[in-house]
């Protein structure tokens, strides 16, 4: 059996081999390049964004290629060797995921040096271009507060099982959290925070734990599509269904069984198709026709969109937040 370190050297070997097909040639010199990046590949959240990135790609495909390409596993090394490989082919635009949004910040710069738009998506670095965000940070953890609260009441004791404990969103996630609490739900306490690196078995050992360890816990935030599946898990077989509180986001297709279950009363998050399709469409004006603040584009079927100043620079939003529940989540399939 090979080594994890093997077997990832071989997915450098054929990532770059995919980039070689993409090397610059006399009869493609106008053609763009788009690498997009998530934080990894081959999980449901990351399967319902490349839908949207492959309908986008089909529509462009006239004058532009689009790769998607990420680590198998949720590590910001893996994503910047990746990244680094991908530089030498100087794609148009590279439209990353960030893990990290410090660590990613040097190869980032290293792509723009060497002629590359860069630019984020799901998660945001220091340096790039613009942002393409799902939703509102703050409208995002406000919901997921609001939510907790209509189940748990105006005082309980809360814990979080997030993603890792540097990344992006869901350390902003878990800032505007604290606001809304502070704001306008005082008697509600944050009193653990717990990382599962986008692991479902991992989350779903964390919320045991914490619920053990915890006993005068009423709720639960799992704040990664990976973590609430696992979160509801734990709940349900500690035979806690109905009392324990397990708020956060995932896809509608992971969650189900919990809302219909009981486990999981609601949940918050966006559609994850249009933020792929938004991105790629994002990424092909940059390199077309560049992006200013204040100054519409079309993005195919989503319509117009406005990017918008923000302290690290340009940023587009995708829209509001959507809340599942057991009377809505059928209308979703993915």
């Amino acid at each position: 059996m090979k080594s994890p370190q093997s077997i990832y050297s071989l997915l450098i070997a054929a990532s770059l081999g995919a980039w070689s097909l993409l090397a610059p040639c006399p009869a493609a010199a106008a053609r763009l390049k788009i690498l997009v990046m998530p934080k990894l590949v081959g999980i449901p959240y990351y399967n319902a964004v490349k839908k949207g990135v492959d309908e986008a790609s089909n529509e462009l495909k006239s004058d532009t290629t689009v790769i998607w390409q990420g680590p198998t596993t949720d590590q910001v090394d893996k994503q910047i060797e990746m990244l680094d490989n991908a530089v030498a082919a100087k794609p148009s635009v590279i439209a990353v995921a960030a893990d990290d949004p410090a660590a990613i910040v040097p190869v980032l710069k290293k792509a723009k040096a060497a002629g590359s738009h860069v630019m984020t998506w799901d998660g945001d670095a220091d340096y790039r271009e613009v942002f393409v965000n799902f939703v509102s940070y703050d409208a995002f953890g406000a919901s997921l507060v609001e939510e907790m609260v209509k189940q748990v009441g105006e005082n309980a004791d809360t814990a979080v099982v997030t993603s890792t404990l540097t990344a992006p969103n869901q350390s902003a996630w878990l800032a505007a959290m604290r606001k809304t609490i502070a704001e306008k739900h005082p008697g509600i306490k944050i009193v653990d925070v717990k990382p599962s690196q986008e692991d479902q078995q991992l989350a779903f050992q964390q919320t045991q734990d914490l619920l053990k360890s915890r006993p005068d816990l009423k709720g639960i935030f799992a704040i990664t599509t990976a973590a609430l599946p696992g979160a509801a898990e734990a709940v349900k077989q500690m035979g806690l269904t109905g009392k324990i509180a397990v708020v956060g986001n995932s896809t509608p297709n992971a969650i189900r069984d919990y809302i219909k279950g009981g486990q999981i009363k609601s949940a918050v998050l966006w559609d994850p198709a249009a933020h792929g399709y938004l991105t790629v469409c994002t990424a092909h004006e940059l390199a077309t026709a560049g992006l200013a603040a204040d100054r519409e584009f079309t993005a195919g079927h989503l319509g117009k969109f406005k990017p918008f100043k923000t302290d690290k620079g340009l940023e587009v939003l995708l829209g509001p937040p959507l809340i599942f529940t057991k009377d809505n989540i059928d209308n979703y399939n993915f």
